[in-house]
């Protein structure tokens, strides 16, 4: 499959997902986004979503490809539609197919609708003025200065983090799916155990330290809490 933006050729990644089920996700890396056939984003366990955190970090690059301003589905070739949703109480936007084959959706975008990013408190953008002057824009890649403002000058997308409680609750419901098979590597709640509490003390301190993790003038900060989590993930 080429990308809908770009036209190369997409990589493939297989994802764990619902009743015992996989899927091959379709990536373009230079564009930082995904493709999704009709019903896949849904079809996702927590280990398919945490397994994308790898991928997203493992890929991640300030260079990425602006997007197409005109994108055809890959399956149909009708001209994609950008859409407006929201997720619990967070906006998100993808490009979707008139005949309903799919959605295109950028890393960050994703990272929205799943609920994993939230914009940054008053205080949290007060704290983060004392530590770096600019940070770059987790949507676009561009360079934001944090003395002056809170959204992104080019997409307009707000400053935002990663949040910790969300990671927890995923893993949690890894946890949980795991406990439900009847075959299972006898450790591997324990494990999962493991790696929940190691999460829920890596980011203990967020409301009084939020960026405790390493955050430097040229990183992103989503990408900063990304590292982080994948660095648990690859720990276990």
């Amino acid at each position: 499959m080429n990308c809908p933006s770009c036209s190369q050729e997409m990589s493939q990644e297989k994802l764990d997902a619902k009743y015992g089920k996989s899927i091959e996700l379709d990536i373009c890396h230079p564009c930082s986004a995904f493709w999704f056939d009709s019903l896949e984003d849904l079809a996702l366990t927590p280990d398919g979503v945490l397994h994308l955190f790898v991928v997203i970090n493992d890929n991640r690059s300030t260079q990425r490809n602006p997007l197409g301003t005109t994108m055809a589905c890959p399956r149909c070739r009708q001209r994609l539609v950008l859409m407006h949703d929201m997720q619990r109480a967070t906006r998100f936007t993808y490009w979707g197919c008139p005949g309903d084959h799919g959605h295109f959706i950028t890393f960050f975008e994703f990272l929205r609708e799943k609920n994993f990013i939230r914009p940054l408190s008053a205080p949290e953008i007060a704290t983060l003025k004392q530590n770096v002057r600019t940070v770059i824009c987790s949507s676009c890649g561009a360079p934001v200065n944090v003395e002056t403002d809170a959204v992104c000058p080019y997409c307009r997308a707000p400053l935002s983090m990663l949040d910790a409680r969300q990671v927890e609750t995923v893993v949690a419901d890894l946890k949980r799916e795991a406990a439900k098979r009847q075959t299972v590597d006898p450790t591997l709640a324990v494990r999962l155990l493991q790696d929940r509490t190691a999460v829920e003390r890596s980011f203990r301190n967020t409301e009084r330290e939020p960026f405790s993790f390493e955050l430097s003038d040229s990183s992103g900060l989503v990408e900063a809490g990304l590292a982080a989590v994948v660095a648990l993930i690859k720990g276990r």
